[in-house]
């Protein structure tokens, strides 16, 4: 953002100029994850246009290694395998990178920045594009965090903290109901409940969560199954699994079992079409009889592979739809809180000592945290010199502070009983 402002109370020359921006990381949130995909493979996989979405998957599954599932969403975006209306120049998102916990979910138009804020909260990975001014390119870096704990420290003694807040709240969130697909009493529902929050607070929260990208529906057992699409040819769309593959070697190896016999069974027709002689017809007809077989074979395979298939992605939706209740209740838990405000020192310098993406330790009152840098706030004067450097450290800072329920849930619990005594 630019902006000039005058005011006669303070300025007697042409007045101010105020410049404000945020850093490259903020390209994913200008993207949003599209649904239906082409090929198969993490490298393979690309999106199909928002004309042809239509003719893909509602949503798609996304899972494995989060800086593998995170590069390979930047990359569809507006990397290499991006459209073209949405590939942006001047970005390179580098080679493919298998680290970080695994992530489970699905995708459905679902903005990039938010999700990789999700996935990089607890999966042991963070991600940032910086400007190579050798390459003159913006690259994406995705790493593990480092782990300064041990020698970069904030605490009242060292004056590097320029305040603190502790603060105790109850949970917004106990219960949380998610509902897949399916209609009236065929949707499936899946409902996990924080127990330990409801005794401590005394209370009950509910919360329904709309995930009809979950294709999942209750039988009249009651018990979840899939809601898959038909093809024109009656058979059913199982789409790939949440690498971009198959969603089992076994389905993998027996589509290319139908697609080689498919072949052999075109040859055959030809053979037989193209046929002069008694001889030629008679070798046509057995190699035709041979591929029809082959066909045959190769069908109940597919079929056999497909159940199989079916039972996996099974499993995987509804871990999804327990993922999704848990990161509900994560998102509305109790929550016992400090907040804390670092200040840069010339012992203790960000870009020097510690930067975006690595773990440091404060020590308050006696007891030590340690979390990741999540960002920075730096403030520059007119002289181009830096007023202020303020990171921001874990989940914590206005709105968002650093989770430490069970130390401020005692300290609670310690007053109450002071209380009791007198």
């Amino acid at each position: 953002m630019f902006q000039k402002y005058w005011t006669n109370a303070q300025h007697t020359g042409p007045g101010s100029l105020y410049i404000g921006g945020k850093c490259d990381n903020k390209i994913p949130y200008g993207y949003l994850a599209f649904p239906a995909v082409k090929g198969a493979g993490s490298n393979q996989t690309t999106l199909l246009p928002v004309s042809e979405q239509w003719k893909g998957q509602d949503s798609r599954p996304a899972g494995g290694p989060a800086g593998q599932a995170l590069w390979s969403e930047c990359d569809l975006a507006f990397g290499s395998r991006a459209l073209s209306d949405r590939k942006v120049e001047g970005v390179d998102v580098g080679p493919l990178p298998k680290i970080g916990d695994d992530v489970n979910g699905t995708l459905r138009y679902d903005n990039l920045g938010t999700t990789f804020e999700k996935w990089c909260t607890d999966k042991n990975v963070g991600y940032r594009f910086l400007w190579n001014p050798a390459r003159k390119k913006i690259e994406l870096a995705v790493f593990e965090p480092r782990d300064l704990s041990r020698n970069v420290r904030f605490s009242k003694e060292l004056g590097n903290l320029r305040e603190v807040v502790w603060t105790l709240t109850a949970p917004r969130v106990t219960r949380a109901i998610v509902a897949c697909q399916g209609q009236g009493a065929e949707r499936y529902l899946y409902q996990q409940i924080d127990a330990e929050g409801e005794q401590q607070w005394g209370l009950v929260m509910e919360q329904f969560v709309d995930r009809r990208d979950i294709p999942l529906r209750t039988t009249a057992r009651g018990e979840p199954e899939l809601v898959l699409r038909k093809n024109s040819d009656g058979s059913e769309e199982l789409g790939t699994g949440p690498d971009g593959t198959e969603w089992t070697p076994a389905l993998a190896a027996a589509k290319k079992a139908v697609a080689d016999a498919q072949t052999q069974a075109a040859g055959a027709e030809t053979a037989l079409r193209e046929a002069k002689t008694d001889d030629e017809k008679a070798k046509a007809a057995q190699l035709k009889t041979a591929a029809t077989a082959a066909s045959n074979a190769a069908a109940l395979s597919l079929m056999n592979a497909s159940e199989g298939a079916k039972k996996v992605m099974l499993a995987h939706y509804v871990k999804t739809a327990q993922d999704a209740a848990t990161a509900t209740l994560k998102e509305g838990e109790k929550a016992g809180n400090f907040q804390i405000y670092p200040i840069d020192t010339d012992q203790v310098r960000f870009g020097v000592d510690y930067f975006v993406g690595d773990k440091i330790t404060v020590a308050i009152d006696g007891q030590e945290y340690s979390d990741i840098v999540r960002e920075v706030n730096i403030t520059v004067e007119d002289g181009g010199r830096t007023q202020s450097v303020t990171p921001k450290i874990g989940q914590q800072g206005m709105g968002d502070p650093l989770n430490l329920y069970k130390t401020v849930f005692e300290m609670r619990e310690r007053l109450r009983k002071l209380e009791s005594r007198m």
